[in-house]
């Protein structure tokens, strides 16, 4: 599978995993709390476990293949998966249900359309990303964010979301969210 549509699943997947757990957090958490996190945590410690306990097993193998990209494969299977299931602990803990909410559609959207607009049609590079692809992280954001969250509040965190994306030193989806949630409470929203 070439690179472009292998991307181009991993995105999709991001997208729609990412909005559908942001549903369940939103209708979910003010009844059972914080709970919330134990079937994330069990999943987080599986994705991990399994490639090392049972590396054969063709569910994961499935996964790996299709979804997994390929420098990941040997060195740190479903490391994205992983790395997002980190990252999305820290609105769920921290944060009320509308801005915990938030963090995770503007990691989910804002990154899946900056590298699927960016890829196809990034022309202005800025670092090792482009202006074309930021500017998507933080429109969709910013739109996605405005559902739920006060429009100002939602545009304040598009852009900063957007400007942790384009300067990320580390994986973004550890840094997104934890930055986002940090902004979060450091502001009072």
């Amino acid at each position: 599978m070439d690179e472009d549509t292998l991307e181009f699943k991993r995105q999709m997947v991001h997208l729609l995993n990412g909005s559908a757990i942001a549903a369940a957090v939103y209708f979910l958490k003010p009844v059972i709390g914080l709970l919330i996190l134990l079937p994330l945590v069990t999943a987080l410690f599986l994705l991990h476990a399994m490639p090392k306990i049972k590396p054969d097993l063709r569910i994961m193998h499935h996964l790996m293949y299709h979804f997994e990209r390929r420098r990941d494969i040997q060195n740190f299977p479903f490391k994205g998966a992983i790395f997002y299931g980190l990252g999305i602990i820290f609105p769920i803990a921290l944060l009320n249900v509308n801005y915990g909410c938030t963090v995770i559609l503007i990691l989910s959207v804002g990154d899946a359309f900056s590298n699927l607009i960016g890829r196809r049609y990034g022309r202005t590079r800025i670092l090792d990303k482009s202006l074309e692809g930021t500017a998507a992280f933080f429109f969709t954001s910013w739109a996605v964010a405005s559902l739920l969250v006060n429009p100002v509040h939602a545009f304040i965190l598009a852009l900063a979301g957007a400007l942790i994306e384009l300067f990320s030193f580390w994986d973004d989806n550890v840094t997104i969210p934890a930055g986002l949630s940090l902004l979060v409470l450091g502001l009072g929203l």
